[in-house]
Parts: C-alpha cells; sequence; structure tokens
C-alpha cells in the first residue's frame, strides 16, 4: 500500500512539475508527504440527477479523445449551441492542457475525472483521497478550475470513492442515462436509448474516447430532446436550478402506534352537497411524459386536483412530485410500496405509510396533505384503526372508480362510467399509469362536467369551503 501510495505522489508531481510537457525539459520531482485526513463525518451521497422541474437535462462526456476526435464534438456542440459538462483526467490534462482549455473556452465545464482515469473496483480510501487531491491540483495548474464534482472512469462508485469526495468537500456524480457506448452501439440507437429514459433533471454520461458513433449521436439526442421539450446544459448550469434546501423539513409526524383500538379514522368516500361540485382526483405514479400531459390537459381547462402518489416512484424522480405542486394542485399519500393493506400485518402498513410521508416531504420540500387513500381502494376497520393511529387525518376513498387503467374496455366505455355515475359531491378515481386511458379521456370528461355546469376543485377545497361543503360523509 505505501509503494502505492508513493507511486501516485511522485506521478502527480511529475504532472504538475510538466513532465509531459513538449516545450521543456521536466525538473526532478519532489516527494512531500501528503496528510491524509480521518473522515468525521458521514460521506455525501452519490448525484445521480439533479433534483430539478425545470426541463432540463445535463449532457456530460468522460475523457479527452485524441485531438481531431475532440475537435469534431466540440464542432458538434457549437454548432447546436449546446453547454456540456466533462469530466477528464489529471493525466490526459497534463499532457494536453491546450485542448482541455478549448473546451472552456467554447462554454462548457470541466470537472475531475480522478488523476489515472480509474475504476473504482478495489479502490480504498486513501488510494482515491489521492486520485482526486492530485487531479485537483493538475487541473488547477494547467487550466485554473477547481473542481467541485468527481466521477471515476465507468460512472460507478463505492463508499471508499465516496468517503474520499466528502473529505475533499467534493460530491461523487454518477449517471441517470448511461447507454454503455462502450459496447459500439450506432448513433440511433445510443439516441434511443437517452431518449427512452429521458426525464427532468437527468444526467446523461457518453464518452469521448470509445466510440466514433457518440459525434452523431449528439445531434439525434439533441434533436429528440429538443421535440420533446428539454434542454441539454451543463450540470453546473442544471445544479443552478434545483429547488432541495439544505436543511431538512418537517414531516407530518407520522408515528407506530401499536394501540389501535381506540382510535377513530375519518374515511370520506364522497361529499354531501346539493352544489354542482366534484373532485378528480389521481392514484399511483407515471414517468415524466404521462404526468406532464395530464398536467397540461389540466392547466388548459383551469381544473385543479388533489394526486395521491405511490413513494416508490416519487423516491426515484421527486421532481415530479413538487411539479404537481408547482402546477397548483396538492398530493397526498398512496402509500410507498402500494401493497393491498389488508393483506399487509399492521406494523409493516405503519412503517410504510411512515416513510412515504418521509419520501414525499422530502421530494415536495414542504409537508403532503396529511391524507391516506389506499391501494384499489381497499380497506377494513382494523387497517383504518392502524392508519389513524399513525396520525394520519383522513383516508380519501371514492365513490366513482374510473377503471381507466383497463385497457380492456374502451375509451367510450370510460368516460360513460365517469360521466353516468358521478353526482354533486362525487370523488372520482382516476391514474397516472403509463399506458393508461387517462390522457385520452380526460379532455372530454372535463369537457363534459363543464358543459353541465360542475366545478372541479381539489379535495381540501371540498373539505375547508363551507359554502360548497354541507357534510362529510363517513363510511366505516
Amino acid at each position: 500500500m505505501k509503494r502505492l501510495v508513493l507511486f501516485f505522489i511522485c506521478l502527480g508531481l511529475f504532472l504538475l512539475a510538466g513532465c509531459f510537457s513538449r516545450h521543456a525539459d521536466a525538473p526532478e520531482p519532489i516527494t512531500p508527504n501528503i496528510e491524509i485526513p480521518i473522515l468525521n463525518q458521514e460521506a455525501r451521497a452519490p448525484i445521480e440527477q439533479i433534483i430539478t422541474t425545470k426541463k432540463q437535462m445535463a449532457l456530460t462526456f468522460n475523457g479527452l479523445a485524441d485531438e481531431q476526435t475532440m475537435e469534431q464534438l466540440l464542432e458538434k456542440l457549437n454548432t447546436l449551441q449546446i453547454k456540456a459538462t466533462f469530466f477528464l483526467n489529471g493525466h490526459a490534462v497534463a499532457e494536453n492542457p491546450e485542448l482541455a482549455q478549448r473546451i472552456l473556452d467554447q462554454g462548457s465545464t470541466i470537472q475531475n475525472n480522478t488523476l489515472n482515469h480509474v475504476m473504482v473496483e478495489g479502490l480504498n480510501y486513501e488510494t482515491a483521497f489521492l486520485e482526486m487531491k492530485l487531479a485537483n491540483r493538475v487541473l488547477k495548474e494547467k487550466i485554473n478550475i477547481e473542481p467541485t464534482y468527481v466521477r471515476s472512469r465507468s460512472n460507478e462508485t463505492s463508499l471508499e470513492f465516496e468517503e474520499a469526495a466528502t473529505s475533499l468537500n467534493m460530491e461523487v456524480v454518477t449517471s441517470t442515462i448511461n447507454p454503455r457506448d462502450s459496447q459500439m452501439q450506432s448513433a440511433e440507437e445510443i439516441a434511443e436509448y437517452v431518449k427512452r429514459f429521458s426525464k427532468r433533471g437527468s444526467i446523461i454520461s457518453l464518452n469521448t474516447y470509445l466510440n466514433p458513433e457518440v459525434i452523431d449521436a449528439i445531434e439525434l439526442i439533441y434533436h429528440d430532446a429538443v421535440e420533446s421539450g428539454y434542454e441539454l446544459t451543463s450540470l453546473e448550469e442544471m445544479e443552478l436550478g434545483s429547488y432541495m434546501k439544505s436543511e431538512p423539513v418537517e414531516t407530518n409526524s407520522l408515528t407506530l402506534h401499536s394501540n389501535t383500538v381506540e382510535t377513530k379514522p375519518t374515511i370520506i368516500k364522497r361529499f354531501e352537497t346539493n352544489e354542482k361540485e366534484i373532485a378528480l382526483t389521481f392514484d399511483d405514479w407515471a414517468s415524466d411524459e404521462t404526468l406532464e400531459a395530464i398536467l397540461d390537459i389540466l392547466d388548459e381547462y383551469q381544473v385543479k386536483s388533489t394526486f395521491f402518489l405511490i413513494g416508490k416512484g416519487v423516491e426515484a424522480s421527486p421532481q415530479l412530485a413538487r411539479l404537481i405542486i408547482d402546477r397548483g394542485h396538492e398530493v397526498a399519500s398512496h402509500s410507498y410500496h402500494h401493497q393491498v393493506i389488508t393483506e399487509m400485518e399492521i406494523e409493516d402498513l405503519q412503517e410504510d405509510l411512515v416513510l412515504n410521508d418521509q419520501i414525499l416531504t422530502n421530494a415536495l420540500q414542504e409537508k403532503p396533505l396529511n391524507y391516506f387513500r389506499p391501494a384499489q381502494g381497499l380497506i377494513d376497520e382494523e387497517t383504518a384503526n392502524a392508519i389513524a393511529a399513525t396520525g394520519i387525518e383522513y383516508i380519501v376513498l371514492y365513490d366513482v372508480a374510473s377503471l381507466d387503467w383497463d385497457l380492456s374496455r374502451s375509451e367510450e366505455e370510460i368516460i360513460e362510467r365517469i360521466t353516468t355515475r358521478a353526482e354533486p359531491g362525487s370523488i372520482v378515481g382516476l391514474h397516472i399509469l403509463d399506458g393508461a386511458h387517462t390522457v385520452s379521456i380526460l379532455p372530454q370528461v372535463i369537457e363534459y362536467f363543464q358543459n353541465e355546469g360542475y366545478q372541479m376543485r381539489r379535495i381540501s377545497e371540498m373539505m375547508n369551503d363551507d359554502r360548497a361543503v354541507t357534510e362529510v360523509l363517513y363510511d366505516h
């Protein structure tokens, strides 16, 4: 180990001293003592995506290819007016600082790809620290930048790699979309892969030096992004749009509570009112594309709704949950695992509810509504008591099940089912599932109710507006 550490120190100093310079003889390297600190804090989690509601994706590249390839790549970015982020290893920058500088001059950014472009497999904390620190020195000396992000050659990470980055006040960046261009796919295949997994906040990772098809793929990726409304930008620029706060956000403080007998759940299936108003509600989770399509329809018709979200999906794409409230709607819990709660152990159910409250709070950066809707609307007295015991205020069901998820039914059948069963005070259950009928039938459903003189309102409005709601119907 000591020999390995000494090797890295010497190599780093050779680079810093200009041993790869083509313009001067290298001076004698000096081997100093580099203090490797003991980490006294928890390692920062790697960045897999940027949590932003802006419709942006970061285009990032690993490595510094030969000069001809890099010139072609930079020309392509310049033509398309794309600013990207390049992760460069210190060794390559020391050999060709002029080429690295051209990246910066064009408006793109550069971050740390370790000194020797290493993989994380088998890398311990000490070696990872030296790889990052010495690469930082090279980047500062040769092109006058101070990196804040670091990435391994393969985009993979490890606890030791993250600990080393944390010690240097840096963050590890992996990727959201990695088409594995080293497998020598065509430009079309690379672009199709990126398109399939695109969502706001994604970090796209490509290599500059492995597959020449990457250069042609850039233009295809760009046009697909523009067609879907995305902007390709640098990692640093996208990070500026993150809405995440540095301080923890207060949750609804749900707790596990074994004594469920004395609790009195409030279950709302519909509202009693003489006013012509209903609540359109949406369950589950969806892709960026499907969710935005539904939100756009609601915006077009000036309708506000309540969304009951599955935490497992929100955890993967928290920015989409935040997008819902940014567009004027409200969010509540539909559980984390989306299991039928009447088949769950009570402790497991309560743990699920507590977890989902935490996931939703983090995603929204504010408390969600303290409401819950069970999967499939199934509930019994025991589970209702257990839910109320955690501190959830309202269990919200529905009296009109749209069945919009059922592709064996026609769109006409779904529309008729909703419009003929809804009445003043109804809660309509819809879904935001990819591939469901919802996007197709929603405009016709809204137009029907608007033509009939109905107001479509959020659940919280139905409960809080005394002019509209005369009594809440409790089903036990």
